[in-house]
């Protein structure tokens, strides 16, 4: 059929509504696939609407009715250019994968899709049913852009070259998702900037090569085209040649070799994605500074053991023969070279100051001869180098490619100079980068929505942008932890890149949209590990001692704080914004917290959907407001929830905030377990439950604290991912406190009671909350009755403020004749915990002969142990 004939239509300009919380409810709601049926039809003109892909279509004209892929449909090469990856057009990233690989790649993809695999023919003579591809030139469509018809007995997809095929092939797929056939039109699609990118740090945490292979796949879904990887940095250098076999971890599982680089590499010729090796220099040089025994670092001269020398051209020359080794690995055009965060506190250095001439009157311009040494290595391969910057000082030869990690004005500085600039920067505040830097959640994540809302600057020297990645303080954590917060903000990169045109559908269609349009096809499924139901903890930190890496995971050098997760992999990390280590804790070393501090021990763990279970002890010693236990960027625990009287609570960022009727009492030791199930969350204090919610969030496994932490210590953590019930949770605490509690809920005695609502059965009920408070003379006592003669191994006192300075244990068969087996004169309050006392007896009595204060006595819980 002939399309109608009316005005070419673009997408016109929307609205974009900032609703982050709609988008997290829509997710929430639906999780199932949505279906679109197609070919959607303008309500005013009959016409297929533009199908709703990602990115959206640059140029739709719409037809009436779809094209439909049949038994005997085939994918139909033009001879002439069957073999050809160019009709004459050319860059610097132009693939050499001929139409016929992308063909191959696309019949692979259309049967994972539709369940069948066309045939894939040369002929100058296609047949109703048939897809045509063909790379033809077009010079309005550039390297990547493409031309689609879409009639009911054929689809015919040209490009000028093949990468412009393969996206056109991947708006075939999009458009099959949203099914059940490609809607009639016609579109021309090309991209607004070339460089559209991804960038992971690999280094501080290592990222499985088949995990980089499905990335490559996730990115060229949504047509972005790069996946930088930074292959060293203070903790790491990932890359293993026998040649400089030192550099790297020990473990193979922990490094990449030249045969694993080569793979990533093949994946990602097929998906016309260009891998970027980013090997960093001079600074975060700790794994190669001091290779093979020689120092070429800052240390000796400057206190910078982590700063290769780069004035030392014996060192610069060493740095060179090492790139060299590496770079040909790498297919593709660029090598980045680092350049970022050289401290600004060297250029005080006398030894630096030394290095300046009239020719290099700064240190910038050191640096510049650095940048220029290195150029050279990677122009000698054939390629184009790549460097970091936050400011203008630093301006080597214009054919280097920047990458700005500065303000927006640098970006534009830079271009003006007559740069090719890749940006991270989308605004002007101190840090509105496409940054994924979880360690530092609050102001280095971009928002959902940001990608979404903004616009690339119209530039020619604007060569594109790049969403980062950082693994801060997150060296053990797990990589579906990042590709969680890449999901939606990939696709949000796409889309603004590749049309850079004002968006017809607002972000909540968006989202919407690509959940319909669904992942990758040839992706392998992240799916979260499954509940277990052996009642063992999944991730235990004891805080009793710290861990520090060896030689095969990390550079065992240069590590500040890593705590140890027992029974999983989860090391936590705290040098960024370290917590106060060690505390006391309940049990040897706790983790100790400041409200107002952003003390921060980061995880970098996949949120747990439920059922879950957290357990843990806490002691809060100051009160403060909306404070943070456990966290991630769309959860968190609350010691303190906002709006509440110091309540526990649980946080959805951006849909509600649920607050428990409960308060962690300050100044004594609780022991908390959350129970999460799909009816809602249960608290439970010190083995009894304490309060519940009909409201469930995804536990989340980011970090302990962040910039709000509450004002305490914590110990024993535990995580489980499955639902503990009561019984077990009563028997966990019951282990966490040495075996049963005798005095729970026993026939209790006391020899005076200061008001009504604390008298001595508070002491023992087992709530935390309550207490038995005495008159305020001395001596007082509290006494239980066990039932039986028993052993007395332990015994603990949890005071309110009004402790007792000096006191007895005494046990008794009788009530009558007591023998003190513990006595001291210099208790200072808070926990006491008295062990070893092999004793044995039916009562126990806690014999006060001189108050701490003023008041009377005051006990939280009394509790008696047998060992």
């Amino acid at each position: 059929m002939s399309l109608p004939p009316h005005a070419l239509r673009r997408h016109a300009p929307g609205t974009r509504p900032l609703l982050a919380g709609l988008l997290v409810t829509l997710l929430l709601i639906a999780t199932s696939a949505l279906t679109a049926p197609a070919p959607a039809l303008a309500a005013s003109t009959g016409v297929n609407s533009a199908p709703a892909v990602t990115p959206a279509l640059r140029q739709w004209t719409g037809g009436a009715g779809q094209f439909t892929f049949t038994e005997t449909s085939r994918i139909v090469l033009d001879p002439a250019t069957a073999d050809l990856s160019t009709s004459g057009a050319t860059s610097e990233r132009l693939s050499t994968r001929t139409l016929a690989q992308v063909a191959d790649r696309f019949a692979a993809d259309l049967a994972a899709v539709t369940g069948r695999t066309p045939p894939v023919a040369r002929t100058s003579a296609p047949v109703a049913g048939d897809v045509v591809l063909a790379v033809a030139a077009d010079a309005g469509l550039g390297t990547e852009g493409y031309a689609l018809t879409a009639t009911d007995t054929r689809v015919t997809l040209s490009a000028p070259t093949s990468s412009g095929v393969f996206y056109g092939t991947r708006t075939l797929l999009q458009m099959l998702r949203l099914g059940p056939g490609i809607p009639q039109g016609a579109a021309r699609d090309w991209p607004g900037v070339a460089y559209r990118a991804e960038h992971f740090d690999v280094s501080r945490r290592y990222m499985a090569p088949a995990d980089i292979e499905d990335e490559i796949r996730r990115a060229s879904w949504h047509k972005v085209n790069t996946i930088q990887l930074m292959f060293n940095q203070a903790n790491a250098f990932r890359l293993h040649s026998p040649a400089y076999a030192a550099l790297a971890p020990t473990d193979p599982a922990q490094r990449y070799s030249q045969a694993d680089i080569a793979r990533i590499e093949e994946v990602a010729a097929q998906y016309h994605v260009v891998i970027v090796p980013e090997i960093q220099g001079p600074t975060k040089a700790q794994p190669y500074a001091a290779f093979g025994g020689t120092d070429r670092s800052l240390a000796a001269r400057c206190g910078d053991p982590g700063t290769l020398d780069f004035t030392d051209p014996a060192a610069t020359a060493w740095m060179q023969g090492m790139l060299g080794e590496f770079i040909g690995w790498f297919q593709g055009p660029y090598v980045h070279l680092g350049n970022d965060e050289v401290p600004a506190a060297l250029a005080d250095c006398p030894y630096i100051k030394s290095k300046l001439t009239a020719a290099a009157p700064t240190m910038a311009d050191l640096q510049e001869q650095f940048i220029t040494a290195e150029r050279s290595t990677v122009r000698a391969h054939g390629k184009r180098a790549v460097i970091w910057v936050n400011g203008t000082a630093i301006r080597p030869a214009t054919d280097v490619l920047i990458m700005n990690f500065g303000s927006t004005a640098v970006s534009a500085t830079m271009r003006s100079l007559g740069y090719d600039v890749v940006d991270s920067a989308y605004r002007t505040g101190p840090y509105t980068r496409f940054y994924i830097s979880p360690a530092d959640y609050e102001s280095k994540v971009v928002p959902r929505g940001d990608i979404y809302d903004w616009t690339p600057v119209s530039d020619p020297r604007n060569a594109g942008q790049v969403l980062a990645a950082w693994g801060d303080d997150l060296y053990f954590s797990q990589t579906d932890y990042y590709l969680d917060q890449f999901d939606g903000r990939r696709a949000e990169l796409g889309e603004r890149t590749w049309n850079p045109d004002p968006a017809a559908r607002s972000y909540a269609a968006f989202t919407q949209d690509l959940r319909a349009i669904g992942d990758e096809p040839a992706t392998s499924p992240r799916t979260p590990p499954a509940p277990t139901t052996d009642g063992a903890p999944v991730h235990t930190w004891t805080f009793d001692s710290p861990y520090t890496p060896s030689a095969a995971t990390h550079y065992p050098g240069d590590w500040k704080l890593t705590l140890p997760d027992t029974t999983g992999t989860l090391h936590a990390n705290g040098s960024l914004y370290p917590p106060q280590y060690p505390a006391t804790g309940h049990n040897g070393n706790g983790l100790g917290f400041t409200s107002g501090s952003g003390q921060t021990l980061s995880i970098g763990g996949r949120a747990v959907q439920g059922p879950w279970t957290l357990s843990l002890w806490a002691k809060r010693t100051g009160d403060a407001t909306d404070t943070v236990l456990l966290r991630d960027t769309d959860t968190a625990i609350k010691v303190e929830q906002t709006g509440s009287d110091h309540r526990l609570g649980l946080t959805a960022y951006g849909i509600g905030d649920y607050t428990f009727d409960y308060s962690l009492p300050l100044g004594q030791w609780t022991h908390l377990t959350l129970v999460s199930t799909g009816s809602g969350t249960t608290l439970y204090a010190n083995g009894a439950p304490a309060a519940a919610l009909p409201q469930t969030i995804a536990l989340p496994l980011g970090g302990f604290g962040g910039k709000r932490p509450f004002t305490g210590v914590i110990d024993e953590v535990q995580l489980y991912r499955q639902a503990l019930t009561a019984a077990e949770v009563a028997e966990r605490y019951a282990q966490a406190t040495g075996g049963a509690n005798l005095a729970l809920k026993r026939p209790v005695t006391a020899s005076s009671t200061y008001r009504a609502g604390v008298e001595p059965a508070y002491a023992v009920d087992g709530s935390g909350t309550t207490r038995w408070s005495s008159n305020r003379t001395d001596p007082q006592w509290l006494q239980v009755d066990l039932g039986a003669p028993t052993a007395i191994g332990r015994v603990r006192i949890e005071w309110e403020a009004a402790y007792g300075k000096a006191y007895q244990i005494q046990v008794s068969d009788d009530a009558v004749h007591w023998t003190t087996v513990y006595a001291t004169t210099t208790a200072d309050g808070g926990t006491d915990e008295i062990t070893g006392l092999g004793a044995h007896g039916r009562h126990v009595r806690l014999y006060g002969t001189a108050r701490g204060t003023q008041y009377g006595y005051s006990v939280w819980e009394f509790q008696v142990h047998a060992a």
